[in-house]
């Protein structure tokens, strides 16, 4: 589980949270919310150990990180695997060495078992035939599966995070990209792995997530399934999520 308990951080003058608390079980299909600049990639930041609050803690499968080095987090990160906003894939290397990169550097894997794992992943992905392929010969859409792919590698985690998965990317490759989503958390809680994904676009969150959390000015005003969410009294979140009532 996931607990964020009164967590503060603040960039120089600007609180980006303020006193931000809530919980969240690894098998939740989780969708976070808000405008630019509101937190929402920073608490994946913090989860992941990257940045450190400036006030309160986080508990990670009941373990407080909250102050941990970059070395004793590194156990705790096995938990999850990200997917960053663009992909973040290395431009001079090919697809293969993209997803191989993490079993080269975090595994004892021969050469033939990474090809192997490789090959498995981008099958699974339907991007097998791109294995040769570099970055820049990429759509939007397949750079984000190779992505995906990369963070999978080098082992099955309890919960995916997602930054932006979709910003950029066309309606129906958006539309596919999420289908993947939620084909990578299929079964039934507790033994699902579950995900935070991070977004601006309600859509794809609605498509994907059965529990939504809304942040605004560094607090969550909103945190509930979807059919609350729609009716949420607030105005600002009506503005917000109005493309969901759009026939």
């Amino acid at each position: 589980m996931i607990e964020f308990r009164d967590v503060t951080l603040a960039y120089g003058e600007r609180v980006v949270l303020d006193r931000l608390s809530f919980k969240a079980q690894f098998h939740e299909k989780v969708a976070i919310l808000g405008g630019s600049g509101e937190g929402k990639t920073t608490i994946l930041r913090l989860v992941l150990g990257l940045v450190h609050p400036d006030d309160g803690k986080i508990i990670i499968n009941g373990q407080d990180i909250t102050d941990l080095s970059e070395t004793q987090v590194r156990d705790v990160r096995m938990n999850f695997s990200i997917v960053f906003q663009e992909g973040a894939l290395f431009d001079s290397m090919n697809v293969r060495e993209n997803v191989a990169f993490s079993l080269r550097e975090y595994t004892k894997y021969s050469e033939d078992e990474i090809e192997e794992r490789v090959r498995s992943l981008l099958k699974r992905l339907a991007i097998e035939d791109a294995i040769e392929l570099m970055t820049a010969e990429l759509s939007g859409g397949m750079q984000r599966r190779v992505a995906i792919a990369r963070s999978l590698a080098a082992g099955e985690p309890r919960m995916m995070l997602y930054d932006e998965p979709t910003t950029g990317l066309d309606p129906l490759t958006s539309e596919n990209i999420c289908k993947l989503i939620g084909d990578l958390s299929t079964g039934e809680p507790p033994g699902r792995p579950g995900f935070i994904i991070v977004t601006h676009k309600v859509t794809d969150a609605a498509r994907v997530a059965e529990r939504f959390m809304y942040i605004r000015s560094g607090r969550i005003v909103f945190d509930g399934a979807i059919d609350a969410l729609k009716n949420t009294a607030d105005a600002e979140l009506r503005s917000f999520i109005s493309e969901l009532h759009v026939a």
